[in-house]
């Protein structure tokens, strides 16, 4: 059976690299899936769920907004942040989640500027992890 090389990478270099016959990620316009053979895309992500098959198994990681190149042997992942699910404290992003929730709706009725894209960033980061673990 074919195979795919999944890589994801951050700033701070490559975070996770296996293989898989099969790769769903949360891009902007709607969760898709690469199989081998796959025709070239690139596309801009989601802070979601990446979800890759390996082993006969499903296995989850969480990403953050960022991009993905992918063709007929290999997803590249290049994101801000990643997660494994054994390395996500359920309590600790639960509170991250309320603080940034809460702090969000502080701005009422006003949506936009740096404050508030970065706050969007981290409940919907803060969501992703979350989602991983469920």
């Amino acid at each position: 059976m074919s195979t795919l090389s999944l890589e994801v990478a951050t700033p701070l270099g490559l975070q996770f690299q296996t293989e898989a016959t099969e790769v769903e990620l949360p891009s902007v316009s709607g969760e898709f899936g690469v199989l081998p053979g796959h025709v070239p895309v690139l596309a801009s992500l989601r802070a979601g769920v990446l979800r890759y098959e390996s082993g006969g198994k499903v296995h989850v990681v969480a990403v953050g907004a960022g991009f993905t190149e992918a063709d007929s042997t290999r997803v590249r992942v290049l994101t801000d942040v990643f997660a494994l699910p054994e390395d996500i404290d359920r309590a600790e992003t639960e509170a991250e989640l309320k603080d940034a929730t809460k702090a969000l709706a502080a701005f009422g009725d006003y949506h936009s500027g740096h404050a508030y894209e970065e706050l969007q960033r981290a409940v919907d980061w803060a969501q992703a992890r979350l989602d991983a673990i469920a």
